[in-house]
């Protein structure tokens, strides 16, 4: 069975999907997707996170932001979030779905990936290190998972 992961963010326009676009490029056998527990749903990426995500080399898919709900959860073998704040409302929320979620920065002391959205393109260029870090973290351990 392919494992599946789902990136979570706020609105599903900066980090989730740059975090699912580099996860994908870097684990390509896993099945990787993106929403938000807030999501500006419809809307494409923010341009300033797209712009950051090529200046890294990040290959983006097309993307709509979608709003997460209790099936996607349920549905994701792991659910990857940005910040503290996210998992703690998954927890309110969804109780159930608590086993499966973990913070990006899980790796590196529980570190979190702040938002950019609106905070100009330096913050969105920052937001893209602090990701392709903790998805290299990630990339390691899910490749020990698989062997």
């Amino acid at each position: 069975m392919r494992r599946s992961i789902l990136t979570v963010c706020t609105g599903n326009i900066c980090r989730s999907p740059v975090t699912e676009a580099a996860l994908r490029q870097r684990c390509p056998d896993l099945a990787i997707g993106s929403a938000g527990l807030h999501a500006l749903a419809g809307r494409d990426i923010d341009p300033d996170s797209a712009r950051a995500a090529r200046a890294f080399e990040i290959a983006l898919a097309p993307h709509t932001a979608r709003q997460f709900d209790e099936g996607m959860g349920r549905d994701a073998d792991m659910i990857i979030v940005m910040e503290a704040h996210h998992r703690e409302e998954i927890m309110r929320r969804w109780p159930h779905l608590l086993a499966r979620t973990f913070l990006l920065g899980q790796f590196e002391q529980g570190k979190e990936i702040p938002d950019p959205y609106k905070r100009g393109h330096a913050q969105h260029l920052r937001m893209v290190e602090l990701v392709l870090e903790s998805v290299e973290h990630w990339a390691v351990q899910l490749a020990r998972l698989n062997s």
